[in-house]
């Protein structure tokens, strides 16, 4: 129960009256009288400390009545089980954007922000729709408007606060125009009449570091009516120093360092650091730590030098900082990964111009990732170094080298086989348990590469169409080769007029590919185009488990890094692997289907800069914006006032009020009826 005005309640003060009125009103005692009183001993007065109160139900009657009489005044109404009406105007569409990049976890800017978003719902009304999203590198939403429609109107905010408590900060850098584009589109689902007509509103809670990024609003089509809000989060410390990897100086053989960048931002004093070296293995210390001294605007290099024969990882750490979330680099050092290639075929082709395994020893002899070592046989046995993981066929297969080369790729290697003559394609079948590979002669003098699949990841190089053009190359063939009608082997790449170019097929663990066609020069350009090399890179690559990919990375490229969705990790201190993509920085043990290596995952640089964006800045991108960079507390007047209007207009509707006058009416009766028998008993006694 409420009351519509409450400062009536003060008449209740009234009933010290009738309290007052019976203390001071009391009976006087009977008066007897007496002849003659000389022979009556004289006694002292009996003197009472308390007066006592004559009808006392009388009085509680009385006070009741003139409690009554306020609380009537006060116009009483009930509001437990009957709703208050929505308001004429239409219900409000809020999308909170919060912003769970790495700079949130300085001190108490996300306490701050779960609050501010909190406090936001709480001021909704059942009518209301909510939407969340969250806002890192990668944009998702936490509550939809749907969801939120689908939860009970009393189970809301409870729901949400549980939500966002359980919710923690990301450490990857931030994307608020992704976030925003997610926001509008979460708008643009608004389907009912009253839904679409609601006040379109989206709030963004952010610490708003400059390199956050917002430019992808540029250009963007805002609902009509709607309008954005910034509110902007501050942490407990005005400035902050974070850690940058800017390589190595020197090799191996000789003195080696790190390069270290410490960058200062913010409203920052001149401090003294403290910058040390550890093994990130085993957590030793290395070297004695190095004294730094930061201003603010730093943005300086540091040598860090690295022991003799000491091994890596390595983990550097700040201390002296306020703010520790960005203190610790992780680094692992570059591995590259070896190729061991067993070439079938006659040792002299691998110098003869006049034959393709002459370009392809060439090609590979200067690459450093994968390296390449030949290793040159003659027969294919499965004693022929079963560690090879690349296999080259540039000859004929009898049965026996057939099955053993097939086993070989079963377990795991990959084979490349150039059949650059009609006979050698019933060793492709022989490969592929597949009888019915034949080929045919052709008149063809020039033909081209015609269908290309760009899709797969040894021509994913050349799928930009800068250079997707492969129309210059001219092939000169004598024969076209035909697969049976059910085969396992795909057509990555065909000529012209269909043939088949490049064929793939997968046996058990490893892949066959199979070139359709001669590389020498009098045969085909392909070997001495520019697309050759890369191709061929490429294809070694994709048998070691895709393109060389860095040892360190920010949080945000962990997707990037991936070599294959079998990509298994494991965290330095952990005890087995998992699939599960890392959220924390941290040293790595990554394992794919073919490699495993040392991977070093760090908090973004950027997440370290405490500079924020102007407003101008939002302004030139044609932003909406309302109560620009609004403080954390919020007065909303409206809906103060809609809820007094809705408060009066339930008062009239109950009257609760004429009740109450009513039962004063019939309490002043009993009153009255009471106390005319009180005066009239008093009445008799005295006569």
């Amino acid at each position: 129960m409420n009351v519509l005005s409450p400062w009536f309640l003060a008449g209740a003060a009234l009933i010290v009256g009738p309290i007052l009125f019976h203390l001071i009103k009391r009976a006087t005692k009977d008066r007897i009288r007496f002849s003659a009183t000389q022979f009556l001993k004289e006694s002292p007065p009996k003197l009472q400390r308390k007066s006592r109160i004559q009808n006392p139900w009388l009085l509680l009657l009385r006070c009741f009545i003139i409690a009554l009489l306020a609380f009537a005044f006060a116009r009483p109404f009930l509001d437990s089980n009957i709703p208050i009406t929505p308001s004429v105007s239409p219900p409000n569409a809020l999308v909170i954007v919060l912003d769970t990049s790495a700079s949130m976890r300085r001190e108490g800017a996300w306490q701050t922000a779960i609050q501010r978003t909190i406090d936001q719902i709480e001021n909704l009304e059942s009518q209301d729709r909510l939407s969340i999203i969250s806002a890192s590198n990668t944009a998702r939403p936490l509550i939809s408007f749907n969801r939120w429609k689908e939860w009970p109107p009393n189970e809301r905010t409870t729901l949400t606060a549980n939500l966002l408590n359980d919710l923690e900060p990301s450490w990857q850098s931030t994307r608020l125009d992704e976030a925003l584009g997610l926001a509008l589109a979460e708008l643009e689902q608004l389907t009912d009449n009253s839904e679409t007509d609601a006040n379109k509103r989206i709030l963004v809670v952010s610490d708003f570091q400059k390199s956050s990024k917002i430019s992808g609003i540029a250009g963007r089509k805002w609902p009509e009516d709607s309008i954005l809000e910034l509110a902007s989060i501050q942490g407990a410390q005005p400035g902050n120093t974070g850690l940058r990897w800017l390589g190595w100086t020197g090799d191996e053989s000789a003195k080696r360092s790190m390069r270290i960048g410490i960058q200062s931002s913010g409203q920052l004093e001149a401090t003294e650091h403290t910058l040390s070296l550890f093994d990130a293995r085993s957590g030793i210390a290395l070297s004695e730590p190095t004294t730094v001294y930061s201003s603010p605007g730093d943005d300086r290099m540091l040598l860090l030098d690295i022991p003799k024969n000491a091994e890596g990882p390595f983990k550097v750490e700040l201390t002296g900082d306020a703010e520790p979330f960005d203190n610790t680099l992780f680094v692992a050092e570059e591995a590259p990964r070896n190729i061991s290639l067993n070439y079938y075929g006659l040792e002299e082709n691998t110098d003869n111009p006049k034959q393709a395994a002459f370009y392809l020893k060439r090609a590979t002899a200067g690459w450093s990732d994968p390296l390449v070592t030949f290793d040159i046989n003659s027969k294919a046995t499965n004693s022929s170094n079963p560690s090879s993981n690349v296999i080259v066929i540039d000859s004929e297969l009898n049965r026996a080298s057939a099955e053993a080369l097939r086993s070989r790729i079963q377990l795991g290697s990959n084979a490349l086989m150039l059949i650059s003559d009609p006979s050698r394609i019933d060793s492709l079948g022989a490969l592929l348990y597949e009888t019915d590979w034949s080929t045919s002669a052709t008149d063809r003098a020039d033909s081209r590469l015609g269908s290309i699949d760009f899709q797969h990841p040894v021509f994913g190089l050349f799928a930009d169409p800068r250079f997707s053009d492969f129309s210059r190359i001219r092939f000169w063939h004598t024969f076209a080769a035909s697969s049976p009608d059910e085969t396992i082997a795909s057509v990555i790449a065909s000529y012209d007029d269909g043939a088949p170019a490049l064929i793939e097929a997968t046996l058990g663990e490893g892949t066959l590919t199979a070139w359709v066609g001669d590389w020498a020069p009098q045969k085909s350009q392909w070997a001495l185009s520019t697309k050759f090399v890369p191709w061929l890179q490429r294809l070694f690559e994709h048998a070691v488990g895709g393109p060389d990919q860095p040892n360190m990375a920010e949080m945000d490229e962990v997707a990037t890094i991936l070599a294959s969705n079998q990509s298994q990790w494991k965290a330095v201190e952990a005890n087995a692997f998992s699939s599960d993509n890392p959220t924390d920085p941290g040293l790595y043990r990554l394992q794919t289907n073919r490699t495993e290596r040392w991977v070093a995952l760090n908090t973004p640089i950027e997440e370290s800069e405490w500079d924020t964006h102007p407003i101008e800045d939002w302004e030139k991108l044609g932003a909406p914006l309302d109560n620009p960079f609004a403080k954390p507390e919020i007065t909303d007047t409206d809906e103060s006032d809609r809820r007094f209007e809705n408060a009066v207009e339930l008062e009239s509707q109950q009257q609760l009020w004429r009740w109450i006058i009513i039962a004063v009416a019939a309490m002043l009766a009993i009153e009255s009826f009471i106390a005319r028998r009180l005066q009239t008993r008093k009445d008799g006694v005295a006569a």
